[in-house]
């Protein structure tokens, strides 16, 4: 019988001899991972490997950078060599930057065109990420255009097929950006930011706390995009804090895009606070960072600008919004968005089709509607216009036979003015000439001032008729007498007699003339003969309607005007007639003598020398006549 202990001897043999197989396989097989792993590690790139993700990250850096225009040109160039050497990850890659670019540079039709084209390629290669990015960008396309349900369905079309890469979590934390941004132009903060939750989760599991700027990125849309809701939500203490998270990634990446979209956040940010000044300020933070066309920055910009009641630069930002978005829906985009659909299979949206087709028709029988009203409109503004014409035609025709009238009238009053001075002339003369009358040399004396007299009356009043013949005439009268505002007045007084049928020269008038003019000489250059005429006239109209009390001058001094005010206690001018007194043969006194001429002639005369004539309404007393002359 074997013993006990040699029965243990024999077992742990055979226990070291399995160990020792054991480990022997286990080693063979480490050697066997080992070198397999450092042939792997060891494989070199191949310098067309090399070069390929040189120029794919300078198209990154012009992203990034917001270089949107120099993307676009870069992308062309770059494409054509990824197709020669075959790298068709980075050629469909950079075929929708491309396209991005066109749409962000307000380009929509060529963004199309490059979309269409990207996708025919990649079904022509039978080509999957081609075909996603395809997805992807006309996610963004509509998105743009603010068609929120339909850039979901592209963008998670793109999702579902980018899934199983395990190295593009960039392109996909991408894709929960602009799913989130449709929820937030839907308003759907709730759905935004339940987006967002699963955003923070796929990247915490997929690159977790990775210090590289490509990640940063990322956490950054992230956090804006919970920004966003929490802002929607007025959830401000969140938002605030969703911010202050990204700005922790954005200040150490410090690219273009980064700050761009956190610029824009604080904008939204502090206009929903109501610091209007503040969200202006991160507007033109935006504007200085990157050249992309943004309209929910400029439609921020507008509303910072309407609360700081700068409201005519907010509407500047309104109209081009306008005109922007109104093109965006224009018939041939929406038509290569039809064709799009079709070669993407996203048109399960035939209810949404349905829709449009409803809201065409709407619009149809309102813009049918708008015409007809436009049509009465015009219809009633042409009656109305018509009867203005009419109303116009009407009064013209009044004026016409009011004109006749008073020239009638004029022909009248002239044949007296000059008819009965005639008289005079022709009865004195004959007394004079007569044979074998015997006249007194007084009497003759009188005769002949009696015959002087209304032959001035005569002349003076051929003179009005010649200046009345060049009455609407534009030509300017040259003033190039050098006088002064004494002898306008000496000469006014002469010419007009005031002075003999005024007291205190006469006696025996019961109107006294009042000569104010001031004791210090006023040089002027002016037309002298046209100016004391214009003064005299002034002289005779006050002693004409004035039949006691007195007749007052008085003289203001400008810089480069002299008034002559003629102020009387006579029976005055109604305020309505103030300037109808100065047409033509007006006479508001028809048994007065005159022709209705001599304030019309003055006001012609001295306007076109540079100065005016008015009559004064505030005094009432009588009438103020404000004769102004310029002084040269």
């Amino acid at each position: 019988m074997m013993s006990r202990c040699h029965w243990y001897s024999i077992r742990n043999r055979l226990v070291d001899r399995r160990m020792k197989r054991l480990l022997t396989i286990l080693t063979l097989l480490a050697c066997c991972l080992v070198l397999y792993a450092d042939k792997t590690a060891s494989k070199p790139m191949s310098d067309i490997e090399k070069e390929s993700l040189a120029r794919w990250q300078k198209i990154v850096d012009l992203k990034n950078s917001s270089q949107t225009e120099k993307l676009a040109e870069e992308a062309t160039i770059q494409m054509e060599w990824f197709s020669k050497q075959g790298e068709w990850d980075n050629y469909y890659r950079t075929w929708q930057l491309k396209a991005n670019a066109l749409s962000a540079m307000g380009k929509l039709k060529m963004a199309l065109q490059e979309t269409q084209q990207m996708l025919n390629d990649a079904k022509e290669r039978d080509n999957k990420l081609g075909r996603a990015m395809a997805y992807k960008q006309i996610g963004v396309i509509y998105l743009n255009m603010k068609q929120t349900e339909p850039a979901v369905e592209a963008l998670k079309h793109y999702a579902e097929l980018m899934k199983d890469e395990a190295d593009d979590f960039s392109s996909l934390s991408n894709i929960y950006y602009r799913i989130a941004k449709a929820y937030d132009y839907d308003k759907a903060y709730d759905q935004e930011l339940r987006e967002t939750n699963e955003w923070v989760k796929y990247l915490r599991e997929k690159v977790g706390k990775v210090e590289s700027p490509e990640v940063r990125e990322c956490y950054n849309s992230c956090y804006l995009a919970r920004a966003a809701a929490y802002i929607g939500m007025k959830k401000y203490a969140d938002a605030k804090e969703a911010l202050d998270t990204a700005s922790h990634h954005v200040h150490l990446v410090k690219t273009s895009l980064s700050l761009h979209h956190y610029y824009k956040m604080q904008a939204r940010y502090n206009l929903a606070l109501g610091d209007a000044a503040k969200a202006l300020l991160y507007t033109d933070s935006v504007k200085i960072v990157t050249n992309e066309k943004d309209d929910h920055t400029d439609d921020v910009r507008a509303q910072a600008l309407m609360m700081l009641g700068q409201g005519l630069e907010a509407a500047k930002i309104y109209h081009r919004l306008y005109h922007e978005r109104d093109s965006v829906y224009g018939q041939e985009t929406r038509a290569h968005l039809d064709e799009l659909n079709t070669l993407f299979k996203v048109d399960e949206l035939k209810a949404d089709q349905q829709r449009q087709r409803i809201r065409y028709t709407m619009l149809a029988t309102l813009s049918v509607v708008l015409i007809l009203l436009l049509l009465g409109f015009f219809g009633w503004f042409s009656a109305i216009k018509q009867k203005k014409v009419n109303e116009q035609l009407r009064i013209a025709n009044e004026k016409v036979e009011s004109s006749s009238k008073m020239k009638l009238e004029f022909m009248k009053n002239i044949s007296h003015e000059i008819r009965t001075p005639l008289n005079v002339v022709s009865g004195f003369t004959q007394i004079l000439t007569a044979e074998g009358i015997d006249v007194s040399e007084s009497d003759k004396k009188e005769y002949r001032e009696r015959i002087t007299e209304n032959t001035d009356r005569i002349t003076r009043m051929v003179d009005r008729l010649l200046l009345l013949s060049d009455l609407h005439s534009d030509t300017l009268i040259g003033s190039d007498d050098q006088t002064s505002v004494h002898e306008i007045v000496a000469q006014a007084i002469e010419f007009s007699e005031i002075a003999k049928h005024t007291r205190p020269v006469n006696e025996d008038s019961s109107v006294v003339f009042e000569n104010h003019e001031p004791d210090t000489q006023i040089p002027v250059r002016t037309n002298i003969r046209h100016a004391f005429r214009s003064l005299a006239q002034l002289f005779e109209n006050a002693m004409k309607f004035t039949k006691e009390g007195s007749i007052k001058l008085f003289v203001e001094d400008s810089d480069t005007m002299v008034r002559f005010i003629v102020e009387d206690t006579g029976i005055g001018v109604p305020a309505k007639e103030a300037e109808h007194i100065f047409d033509e043969f007006v006479q508001l006194d028809t048994f007065a003598d005159g022709a209705g001429v001599g304030l019309t002639v003055c006001r012609s005369i001295n306007r076109r020398m540079g100065g005016n004539l008015w009559l004064d309404t505030n005094y009432s007393q009588g009438a103020r006549f404000v004769l102004e002359i310029k002084k040269g």
